[in-house]
């Protein structure tokens, strides 16, 4: 039997027409100095901050509909950011393409949510530290019942600021 449940590990980033032009072009320093912002807004909560980011520079300055893939550093990890220019103004839309969990926090939360529909105790391990995960990819922790049987718990993610899913798998 497999169960299927919605959990939430990730922080939000999503931010839409934000307008990032300097003389006709796109302002990558500004770009990146926003998208820093949202990031260490949203992993306040697990005590991270972005250490480095950079958006690829393109000449001749991006054109509407044009997306660059950003890259930044988050406690060791790296967190992929597209950037799509909405218009010829170069308003914005930007969105994470991985999810950064921190694995003690995910567990319990993972541990909460099992036991309840369990409706025993759960114990979840995922492992130690931080991880970022494609959206869509999954990853694995182990849940273990209160006799010690334990069984495989894959956690799919979802685009940051959804839930994820997860499935406590049959042995």
């Amino acid at each position: 039997m497999v169960k299927t449940l919605w959990i939430s590990c990730g922080a939000a980033l999503t931010m839409t027409a934000c307008s990032f032009s300097i003389g006709g072009g796109l302002d990558y320093q500004k770009l990146e100095d926003e998208i820093t912002k949202e990031l260490d807004s949203s992993y306040s909560s697990i005590g991270q901050q972005v250490s480095s980011l950079e958006c690829p520079e393109r000449s001749p300055s991006p054109k509407k509909g044009d997306t660059l893939e950003c890259t930044a550093d988050v406690g060791g990890q790296t967190v992929r950011v597209a950037a799509t220019i909405k218009d010829d103004d170069y308003n914005v839309d930007f969105e994470t393409k991985d999810t950064l969990y921190d694995l003690p926090s995910a567990a319990q939360t993972l541990a909460d949510e099992v036991s309840n529909k369990m409706g025993f105790e759960v114990t979840v391990d995922c492992g130690d530290g931080l991880k970022a995960v494609e959206v869509g990819a999954t990853f694995d922790c182990v849940a273990a019942d209160p006799e010690g049987e334990t069984r495989t718990l894959q956690v799919t993610a979802a685009p940051v600021g959804e839930s994820d899913s997860w499935e406590l798998l049959e042995e």
